[in-house]
């Protein structure tokens, strides 16, 4: 429910405490009012009948507005939430989130001493579809490639939108060898998996580059490498995975 209609709702609500708040109010003075003979302590009775209903219905309709209240603010702060952590167009995490996540697995990995993994896939002529079939199609194929990703890879691993074209895959606990295997499926999947567009069926391909993370590694010693190994599968002939080479020196 969007916030504009449970708005509305309480609005509903509100004006109809109120209502009910006067007319539980107007019949009991009216009854003490029309009807002769009342006492002092009749009086009094009556007024305190009056705002024990007036009460009554005041908890009532405070409780379902503290409900819709609370709608509101989780909406919101779902919304919020999402807003900050996620990409709008994939639904997946945005650069930002995708970064500190690789953070925060690289200081788990070199804590526990454990295999970690990152790989860069980028989509193959991207630019070329946007061209020849326009933006709404070029978003319905990071749509689908994100959604294929997210399908394939374990739900340890970690999948974020890294630039226009491009994803960031982190893969905690897995050797590079064991993330090419999975990579390496991955790009296969992709390129059997069409996006359709009216009677035509679109083939996409990706490439991929992969590099595990050695613990004396900076954030960017690391990307820089998983983005070498990807510029060495896009200059090989694409739709393909590469993996970083050891002797590589981010520093040259």
């Amino acid at each position: 429910m969007s916030p504009k209609i449970v708005v509305i709702h309480l609005t509903k609500d509100i004006n109809r405490f109120l209502v009910l708040n006067i007319l539980a109010v107007m019949l009991i003075l009216s009854c003490i009012l029309v009807f002769e003979g009342y006492d002092k302590k009749e009086m009094i009775l009556g007024i305190f009948i009056a705002f024990t209903c007036s009460l009554i219905i005041n908890l009532i309709i405070g409780r379902i507005i503290k409900r819709k209240m609370e709608k509101i603010i989780n909406y919101s702060f779902e919304k919020f939430e999402t807003q900050l952590y996620v990409d709008e167009l994939t639904s997946v995490y945005n650069r930002t989130t995708g970064i500190n996540r690789l953070i925060e697995e690289m200081s788990r990995a070199k804590r526990h001493k454990q295999s970690l993994s990152i790989a860069i896939l980028d989509i193959d002529n991207f630019k070329s579809i946007n061209d020849t079939y326009g933006h709404l199609v070029g978003d319905r194929v990071l749509n689908h490639i994100a959604l294929q990703i997210k399908n394939l890879i374990r739900k340890s691993d970690v999948v974020s939108r890294y630039g226009g074209e491009e994803f960031l895959i982190i893969l905690p606990q897995t050797d590079e060898i064991n993330s090419f295997i999975v990579l390496e499926r991955l790009r296969e999947h992709i390129a059997k998996q069409p996006v359709s567009i009216g009677n035509q069926e679109l083939y996409i391909t990706v490439s991929i580059g992969i590099t595990e993370v050695d613990i004396n590694d900076s954030l960017t010693d690391t990307i820089q490498k998983a983005d070498i190994a990807l510029y060495q599968a896009k200059r090989s002939g694409k739709n393909r995975v590469e993996i970083a080479p050891k002797y590589f020196n981010a520093e040259v």
